[in-house]
């Protein structure tokens, strides 16, 4: 976020915040005296007996008004001067500042930091929905198409494309044209069966004098299982003038691999241009500039669900051919039309499956190259639509849920009209105006449009349209409704000169977007509950830290309190004073941390990893809160601040001044059965995870302790937490102890043997536990986000490895030997002439073939030629096993592994069991039927389980078997093991890990993505940055922990430092004791060191030994949402949680704690040696 932003947006709304804030106190404070004076003027009602015994003292009204002004005029007079005492004593108690300013700043900075971060996420996944999107929205004519009705439509291609003129005019869009494909959608709500009705247009041949179109398919699976069933072959669209150009010609023009997109509708009819997708590019063995000689598509000419009509006579009466859609419980009619010389200009990657409303992946044609006649059909059967696209500038991106608003009133203001309309009762024949009556908007069409003015249109709608389903009442209360609407002229389209048609029409518009947007909605609900779990240690830390600043601070000022009330100084002097401080140190710190946060957090959002960022530019969000976001981040401050303050500092100057100056104040036991219950449910919740994590230990299985799922999920959900809080509490109190264990330990030696005495009655204070509390927390969270985090970024390396399999994965759409496909290759890293990659170092392709058991049933078996483990990326979770090699060398003999499903059809076979598999072979007869020609056995021995192979689909491999080349060679023979042909073949070419490797790699899997015959080339680089882009900008993950490391890290060494500082100087007199009874400055300065160090070294342990039991509870925590995520994206991630423990960050993070104390050591201690011992004994 730049300055400018921050200057014009963040500053002005944290200075709203600050001053309601300040009003909401004073409001509070106001009416708290209010009610004390009103209670003082109704005692002597509600409580007569005690106004009797003192009513020499009762006050009318009027006087205690008098008395009121007077204390408000000389707290006013004093104002001045409190400040400056205010100020004052902040200075000369810096340390105490520093320990407030501190608490403060953190929790400013974590809690603005968590919500900034929430509106960052939902404008990327904003933008990521756009992104997907071509055309914001579809804009249908309102009615369906009716025999001899035309009713608010027209069948004339041109005056609806002229439609886009009127459309271009509104600010909220910024492109329009006409689309020849889905017929318009017209439904009731999100589960309307009749979505399925409209249908698109469908390709359904093609021929030419190049290419080979006799391989493609037009069939198109993908797109009913990435989306609703509406249709299974694939699409094309034909465009109008409007979209080659402008907005959506740039949009287009983005996914073009190969050739150029028309940059204008005359070079795309010039042409006569057709834009292919990828694949049937490739499957047809078509380039840029080739010819298609005729293209025949079909377009539905009538819809019939098969529970509403008979299908038997849809059969009969169908003028034309019939397509049943079983899912969608639909039959179509369709007819069929022919375009010809068609030029390919362009070619363009086929992306991922976005919004299925207008379906995916179309061929694309100019409508130029379609007759006056077929735009006309086309127009009649509804498959003539407006796509738009919207100015994104104008939509607000605040939220999602805003967004979704301003489209949904958008939709409104283009569909609806409030207006009068004139009703006529049908039982009485009488006609009377209903007010405010929601219609649908009229529009009118043609060059002579605008001798219609608004006034007109909406005095037409108001005669003519009675409203469908408008229900009024009427003066005698009874409710007629009326019929649907009727237009002016009977029909719609009319002349107003000789060859100029203008036309009334209603429209539908389908927002794209909002349909984007309603299914990430609920991922990203899932998302955020995740994400704001995933932060509760870091926002607790925060409060933990404020609460304990603020009890340090206050806690050194008991004895000054008490002192300043043996002078003279009053209640309220005293408590305006402090709790001014309170409040001007909190405000800066909260403006500091606020201010920093708005301004970083777009950098943690651009995380991909732990720690790892992309470029600025990548993700363009503005994450700036709202008033409200930043006065809840001001109450939790600021707020929190100043009233813990007041209260502390009321209870201060309750206390008696011989108590205060003696420091014997009472203290409340801790609820130690609590926080060991606490820590017990936290203990069970690392034992479930820790044996989940292992697939079952000792008597318990891969369910862990806890089977049933609720339960299973409840504890590990909230079982880090407790186990988080309840071990540092628990564990602070043998951190605190830390001196009594060194003295037991270490006692005996010379370097502490004269300061056993001392070191035997340390640890004791409340202070010291606090500090030791605070060691705990901070470095477990440390321990935490840097453990998970190099975690997560293990875990998107492997999940590429395992979905890409090696640097390059090609698959063809042929089979292809060895040789034939190290020609092309070579041929690929030639062409793109990149240092980088110079040569094919290793290649390998997975065989497979159907074995089958002697007592029967087939088994699918893979097949690892030798050298796999040269290309192959295997991860120790895919093998039995730890070492790859190992496992090689039994797949090179006669051994096998079975997937987890196989294991189970053969009855759980033990490690070191034989198995006889057969191949067998067929050969035609002289009547040309296959019969069997051979069988050949080999026995193979069971060596454990396989989980997956690497670029290839974990559920194939859960089903099958796989063996070396060795056991293949014996099956099938040596001549067809060495004439080996496969469609998929992986490549080893460079360190994929590099980013000069990476950059190369993506330049030459597009450069063969071109070539002739491949149907698709991955390479590790570009998965491995969409599993990184998930796993950042959708999830979130990477961000988060980056943060709660930095801000744990930075706590850590903060408050090692500033609470440290504090907790010494507490003891300036006990250190001035000892020297006033003979202990050397040495003795002072060893005696405070191994103290200190003995408790700081306690608690860095233990915390981070909390912190790894933390991360290892939380897989399971990761566990549940991820199962949750697979549910709902319908995906499977073989990958398992392996913690990475980051010994080097740890060891960086503790030691920089130790140096900060050692600071705070030297520069406290050498203070206190230099005082004036009278002066410290006397108490100043």
């Amino acid at each position: 976020m730049d300055f400018k932003v921050l200057a014009s947006e963040v500053f002005p709304t944290m200075l709203q915040a600050w001053v309601g804030l300040a009003f909401l106190i004073v409001f509070l404070v106001g009416v708290s005296k209010a009610a004390s004076l009103l209670y003082k003027l109704i005692k002597p009602i509600i409580e007569p007996a005690k106004a009797k015994a003192g009513s020499s003292q009762a006050l009318s009204f009027k006087e205690s008004a008098g008395d009121w002004y007077k204390s408000f005029k000389m707290r006013w007079l004093a104002a001045p001067e409190n400040i400056s005492m205010a100020v004052k004593s902040a200075w000369r108690g810096r340390e105490r500042g520093l320990a407030i300013f501190s608490g403060v700043f953190l929790s400013s900075l974590v809690i603005t930091t968590v919500l900034a971060y929430a509106v960052g996420l939902n404008q990327g996944f904003f933008q990521f929905a756009l992104e997907q999107e071509v055309f914001d929205a579809k804009i249908d004519m309102q009615e369906e198409p009716i025999d001899g009705n035309w009713d608010v439509r027209t069948n004339n291609s041109d005056l609806w494309e002229s439609m886009c003129d009127e459309f271009l005019e509104m600010d909220e869009f910024s492109d329009c044209g006409l689309v020849f494909g889905r017929q318009g959608i017209r439904v009731s709500g999100f589960f309307d069966q009749n979505y399925f009705a409209s249908q698109p247009l469908n390709v359904e041949d093609v021929s030419g004098s190049t290419g080979d179109w006799e391989n493609v398919s037009w069939n198109y699976p993908e797109a009913i299982e990435n989306g609703p069933p509406t249709n299974d072959k694939r699409t094309i669209r034909f465009y109008g003038d409007g979209v080659w150009d402008g907005e959506l010609g740039e949009r287009h023009s983005k996914s073009i691999i190969f050739g150029d997109w028309p940059s204008t509708a005359a070079d795309a009819e010039a042409n006569r241009s057709v834009i292919l997708p990828s694949k049937i590019a490739s499957s047809a063995d078509v380039e840029v500039g080739d010819t298609l000689d005729n293209l025949t598509f079909s377009y539905v000419i009538g819809q019939y669900n098969i529970y509403d009509v008979d299908v038997d006579e849809i059969y009969e009466n169908c003028n034309g051919t019939t397509d049943f859609n079983a899912p969608a419980e639909y039959v179509f009619c369709k007819r069929e039309l022919n375009v010809t010389n068609l030029k390919v200009t362009a070619i363009y990657e086929e992306g991922d499956f976005g919004n299925p409303t207008l379906l995916f992946h179309p061929v694309i044609v100019s409508d130029s190259v379609l007759s006056d006649e077929q735009k006309t059909i086309l127009t009649q059967n509804d498959h003539a639509y407006l796509g738009m696209a919207v100015d994104r500038t104008e939509i607000p991106t605040a939220s999602t849920s805003t967004a979704t608003r301003w489209l949904g009133d958008l939709k409104k203001g283009l569909e609806e009209v409030k207006g009068d309309v004139r009703l006529v009762d049908p039982t009485t024949n009488e006609s009377y105006t209903a007010e405010g009556v929601t219609i649908p908007r009229l529009m009118v069409l043609g060059p002579c449009s605008d001798q219609v003015s608004s006034e007109m249109l909406l005095e037409i709608q108001s005669d003519k349209f009675s409203g469908e389903n408008i229900s009024v009442g009427q003066s005698d209360g009874e409710v007629a409704t009326y019929d649907n609407f009727t237009l002016l002229f009977g029909k719609s389209e009319q002349n107003c000169q000789p060859n100029f048609p203008y036309a009334f029409i209603t429209v539908e518009y389908t927002d794209i977007i909002s349909g984007t947007i309603t299914f990430l909605n609920i991922l990203l609900g899932f998302i955020q509950v995740f994400d704001y779990i995933l932060v509760i240690p870091i926002v607790a830390l925060s409060f933990v830290v404020l609460i304990y600043g603020l009890v340090l601070s206050l806690e050194q000022r008991r004895r000054e309190v008490s002192i300043h009330r043996v002078i003279g100084g009053t209640e309220d002097t005293l408590s305006r004073m402090m709790v001014l401080e309170i409040y001007a140190i909190g405000t800066v710190a909260w403006a500091l941390g606020f201010a920093l946060a708005s301004g970083a957090v777009e950098i943690v959002l651009r995380a991909v990893g732990f720690l790892r960022f992309t470029e600025a530019g990548e993700i363009d969000v503005n994450p700036v809160l709202s008033f409200a976001s930043t006065l809840v981040v001001t109450l939790l401050t600021v707020g929190v601040a100043y009233y813990y303050g007041k209260k502390r500092t009321s209870e201060f100057l309750s206390i008696e001044i011989d108590e205060g100056v003696r420091r014997v104040a009472k203290e409340k036991e801790p609820n130690y059965l609590l926080q060991w219950a606490i820590f017990t449910v936290g203990l069970l919740s690392y034992v479930e995870s820790w044996i989940e994590s292992r697939g079952g230990f000792w008597r318990w299985g891969s369910g862990g302790i806890i089977e049933s799922f609720i339960p299973n999920a409840i504890v590990l959900l909230l079982g880090p937490f407790f186990l988080w809080i309840g071990g540092a509490l628990v564990l602070s109190r043998i951190g605190a102890a830390g001196p009594q264990i060194l003295n037991r330990l270490a006692g005996w030696t010379p370097a502490i043997s004269d300061i056993r005495r001392g070191l035997s009655g340390s640890g004791s204070s409340s202070s010291v536990n606090r500090l030791s509390l605070i060691m705990l927390l901070t470095l477990s969270i440390v321990t935490l986000a840097a453990v998970q985090g190099h975690t997560g970024t293990l875990v998107d390396e492997r999940t590429t490895n395992s979905q890409n399999g090696a640097d390059l994965k090609i698959q063809f759409d042929s089979p292809l030997t060895e040789q034939e496909v190290m020609t092309i290759v070579n041929s690929s890293i030639r062409s793109v002439d990149d240092n980088d990659i110079s040569e094919i170092v290793s290649m390998t392709s997975v065989g497979s073939i159907l074995t089958s058991l002697e007592e029967g049933g087939s088994i699918p078996t893979w097949i690892l030629f030798d050298g796999h483990e040269d290309t192959l990326i295997w991860d120790k979770q895919a093998i039995p096993g730890d070492e790859i090699s190992t496992i090689s060398s039994e797949w090179g003999a006669t051994s096998y592994t079975a997937g987890s499903g196989l294991e189970g059809a053969l009855k759980e076979p033990i490690v070191g069991q034989f198995l006889t598999i057969q191949y067998t072979t067929y050969s035609l007869n002289q009547f040309g039927i296959p019969e069997v020609s051979g069988v050949e056995n080999a026995s193979v021995k069971y060596v454990g389980r396989h989980n997956w192979v690497p670029g290839y689909s974990p559920a194939e491999a859960d089903n099958s078997m796989v063996i070396g080349e060795g056991v293949y060679r014996s099956l099938v023979g040596g001549a067809v093991a060495d004439s080996y042909s496969s469609t998929i073949w992986m490549f080893e070419l460079c360190e994929e890990k590099e980013k000069g490797c990476a950059d190369a790699l993506e330049t030459l899997s597009a450069d063969l993505s071109s070539v002739g015959g491949v149907v698709f080339a991955n390479d590790w680089s570009s998965t491995h940055e969409q599993n990184e882009r998930n796993g950042g900008l959708i999830f979130g993950t990477p961000g988060l922990l980056s943060m709660m490391f930095v801000v744990a890290a930075l706590a850590s060494v903060s408050s090692a430092f500033v609470f440290l500082s504090l907790v010494l100087s507490q003891r300036k007199r006990e250190l001035a004791i000892l020297q006033a009874i003979g202990a050397s400055p040495n003795q002072v300065v060893r005696l405070v060191l191994f103290e200190i160090m003995s408790i700081l070294l306690v608690s860095i342990f233990l915390g981070v030994t909390l912190g790894l039991a933390v991360s290892e509870s939380f897989n399971g925590f990761f566990g549940i949402f991820g199962f949750l995520f697979q549910l709902f994206l319908g995906q499977s991630d073989p990958i398992s949680r392996d913690l990475v423990w980051p010994w080097m960050e740890l060891v960086i993070v503790n030691g920089l704690v130790l140096v900060a104390v050692i600071a705070s050591l030297l520069f406290t201690t050498r203070r206190a040696l230099k005082s004036d011992l009278a002066v410290v004994l006397k108490g100043e």
